[in-house]
């Protein structure tokens, strides 16, 4: 008995001295990623200038105003003796536009620091309008010609996808379209109010566009969207007047709002001339790893129309319910992808596409109409879905991975291989989403004080992680796409930090997380993203 005593004595005296034995805490982190968009009524850093156009300027084309294009760094302040409209920039500064008044617009041009000086040009919407209906998704009849009910059973789209809209507008109130908008911007108002007032016989343009992408899916009520409508995703700007025209660089200052607030795919589905407003903002948004689609044009005609001739732009023809070109769709060597549009040449209602829609007269509703305007957002569509499965960036050649993998699951049409009519095909949404391409997922990382990567988990489709094995008690999180793949965060990258919303998310500005016991733990509110600049 004395023996066992002194051992305990022992052992307790080792324990003193010692202090009691560590014990190791194993535990799991899961949560939400969801994209950062601004706060509501976060302001632009712009001086808006939107023209009152008249009949003669919708009919010739440009306005009397002239765009100036600066070096970056520059803005309106060198210029002498003009009425400086509005003016706005990137968040990098590298695009600065300004719209002035001027009488000798050749004397600008030979300012250092202005790189040019053209007239403010007009964009038009492409749609062909027709009755409205009562909503069957039986009437959407493109669906299945592009293999929507497949691709649902793979993919309904991800809350990691950020998609803007540049067009009319759209309506936020439409009860097919709730839960799907992140804060979007109107142009026109200057606001943050991107609701469509379309003029009295107009139908609302954007809120058509909006349904196709992202109306909400299996609820009982009106059409189906491609990506199912599950989360918000979509960011409305407004470009468009209530009557449907607007200028160049209206339409590119929405490209460089899109891409300064983190969308990653850009639907525009209208259509106007080759502008250096226009084309600076889309290689901007390029630089930043955007993806763009947009309408090839309703005129019959292979002359180019613009963004969608731009190569950094995927352009989208239109074919009605027989696979055929729509007699309206423009053709050429800038065509990539066919989609379904329409074609009044089948008749009536059942040669157009059903989406949602709005009218003064009607209010919310669904209605029909025609054009590259209604293919384009099939495109995008697809767009999203892919890169909510995990295909973003470029591959080593250069090539956008999600446009090569639309091109090589297309459906050819047309003559065998690229034609001016179908491009390379129409588009074919579950064999495109069954292609074997490389991923590059949104992970989840734990980091230490030091920012080491302690362990990492891939994001799923719906937005959610879980890490497990972690075992220090003070971590902090980061959500990263390495959109490039070149394992530095940089330019075009989206990234987040837990406990910081924000444009500019660092680490130093990331929460400090505690855990100091085992197993599953859960934070309480989602990580925003945005993107790197």
């Amino acid at each position: 008995m004395r023996r066992y005593a002194f051992i305990s004595v022992v052992s307790l005296v080792i324990i003193f001295l010692t202090g009691c034995p560590k014990v190791d805490i194993h535990y799991s982190l899961s949560g939400v990623v969801r994209p950062y968009s601004g706060e509501e009524g976060f302001a632009v850093q712009r001086k808006g200038y939107v023209p009152e156009l008249t009949a003669k300027d919708i009919e010739r084309g440009f306005t009397d105003d002239y765009v100036v294009i600066f070096d970056s760094g520059y803005d309106s302040t060198i210029l002498p003796g003009v009425e400086v409209l509005g003016e706005f920039s990137s968040r990098d500064g590298s695009v600065v536009i300004s719209t002035v008044r001027t009488s000798d617009p050749q004397a600008l041009a030979t300012i250092e620091g202005v790189r040019s000086v053209q007239r403010n040009m007009l964009y038009t919407l492409q749609s062909e309008t027709n009755v409205p209906d009562d909503p069957l998704y039986t009437d959407q009849w493109g669906y299945p010609m592009v293999q929507m009910e497949e691709a649902w059973t793979i993919a309904k789209g991800s809350p990691t996808v950020v998609v803007a809209i540049i067009d009319s507008g759209t309506r936020p109130d439409h009860p097919d379209l709730q839960g799907v908008f992140l804060h979007g911007y109107d142009l026109i108002n200057d606001d943050d109010d991107p609701t469509d007032n379309p003029n009295p016989g107009r139908q609302s343009h954007g809120t058509h566009v909006t349904g196709t992408i992202a109306a909400v899916t299996n609820n009982g009520i009106g059409v189906a969207g491609m990506t199912w409508g599950r989360y918000p995703i979509v960011m409305p700007i407004k470009v468009f007047d209530d009557g449907g025209n607007t200028t160049d660089t209206i339409i590119a200052e929405g490209i460089i709002y899109a891409v300064d607030h983190g969308a990653k795919v850009i639907n525009m589905s209208l259509a106007g001339p080759d502008t250096e407003a226009v084309r600076l903002a889309v290689e901007y948004a390029y630089a930043n790893e955007v993806m763009m689609i947009a309408a090839a044009g309703n005129y019959n005609t292979s002359y180019p129309y613009y963004p969608a001739s731009y190569d950094e732009v995927i352009s989208v023809s239109a074919v009605g319910p027989t696979m055929e070109r729509a007699s309206y769709s423009n053709y050429g060597d800038f065509i990539d992808f066919a989609a379904p549009g329409g074609d009044s040449k089948v008749g009536g209602q059942a040669g157009t596409i059903i989406s949602t829609g709005y009218t003064l007269a009607g209010g919310n509703g669904y209605t029909y109409l025609s054009g590259t305007s209604m293919a384009c957002p099939h495109v995008t569509g697809l767009v999203a879905l892919l890169m909510g499965e995990g295909y973003i960036g470029r591959d080593l050649n250069g090539e956008e991975i999600i446009k090569k993998i639309i091109r090589q699951t297309t459906l050819d049409l047309g003559d065998p291989g690229w034609d001016e009519y179908y491009g390379y095909g129409l588009i074919q949404v579950a064999d495109a989403l069954s292609i074997v391409e490389e991923k590059r997922h949104f992970v989840a990382q734990a980091l230490s004080i030091g920012g080491a990567v302690l362990a990492q988990s891939d994001v799923r489709p719906d937005g959610s992680f879980k890490i497990g094995g972690l075992k220090d008690k003070s971590i902090k999180l980061r959500v990263w796409r390495d959109v490039n793949a070149n394992g530095v965060i940089d330019k075009g990258d989206l990234v987040g930090y837990a406990g910081y919303s924000g444009w500019e998310p660092a680490f130093e500005n990331a929460a400090l997380l505690f855990y100091d016991s085992s197993g599953d733990k859960e934070l309480a509110g989602p990580v925003n993203f945005s993107p790197v600049m």
